[in-house]
């Protein structure tokens, strides 16, 4: 009789101990749900902020941009020098590119092809990365192509093009997926680019992993490039006197 009652003690201790534990291990569980949730929404909070700082500062920009434009055209109103000058500048601006372009040139699309084999339909078997797209862009230089941008990430002298995981940075600020169409546009005499680019019947655009890839090649007579988002940097280059 005592070994029955002991026994069940026992198992009355034992159950009790599990329902603490499996409560303790409940109560610690929902806290640190709690604490991920509030991590994410300081996180999107502070993205939001971000998001906002930048428009703001891009807003601030094109105001300050439009300024200097309206004081450099009133202080160069008279005098050939200082028009000169003032068309210098301008020139300077759109190849560093400051400025937003406008011209005739041409627009490259380039789509994965769709592989009826696979589980993922815009798949390649060897995808396009920064040796593609450098390829491209140097041939686009060479003939003569005035401006260029990269899914609307404007080139300039400091953009450098570099694979990184799964995607392709174009600068600091442009990231594209071999995965999604690229389209690469350029502004220049458009039969000229026509002629470097569709070079020994399009052995160019088949270059590499291009020829896992659609690409369609359009001549237009009115493109518009827009600014970068970049800065350009001179902290090391100085003039020589």
């Amino acid at each position: 009789m005592k070994k029955t009652a002991s026994q069940i003690t026992v198992a009355l201790v034992c159950a009790i101990l599990g329902f603490l534990l499996a409560y303790q291990f409940k109560v610690l569980a929902t806290k640190e749900a709690s604490q991920g949730n509030t991590n994410n929404s300081d996180i999107i909070s502070e993205i939001e902020s971000l998001t906002k700082e930048k428009e703001e500062l891009a807003k601030a920009n094109s105001e300050l941009t439009q300024n200097l434009k309206t004081i450099e055209d009133s202080a160069t109103e008279e005098g050939e020098i200082e028009k000169e000058i003032k068309n210098q500048l301008n020139n300077a601006r759109m190849q560093a590119g400051l400025v937003d372009v406008t011209g005739q040139g041409m627009v490259i699309t380039i789509t994965p092809k769709n592989n009826i084999f696979s589980a993922n339909s815009s798949s390649t078997t060897n995808d396009l990365g920064d040796d593609e797209l450098v390829h491209l862009v140097n041939l686009l230089w060479f003939f003569k192509a005035e401006a260029i941008n990269i899914n609307d990430f404007r080139i300039t002298p400091q953009t450098g093009i570099k694979d990184a995981g799964n995607y392709t940075w174009v600068g600091s600020a442009g990231m594209v997926s071999p995965k999604e169409p690229i389209i690469i546009k350029a502004i220049g005499e458009k039969n000229r680019l026509n002629v470097g680019i569709t070079f020994q019947n399009s052995v160019n655009l088949k270059y590499s992993s291009l020829a896992n890839y659609d690409v369609e090649v359009k001549l237009i007579d009115d493109i518009v490039i827009e600014k970068t988002t970049q800065s350009l940097k001179s902290e090391f280059i100085k003039p020589v006197n």
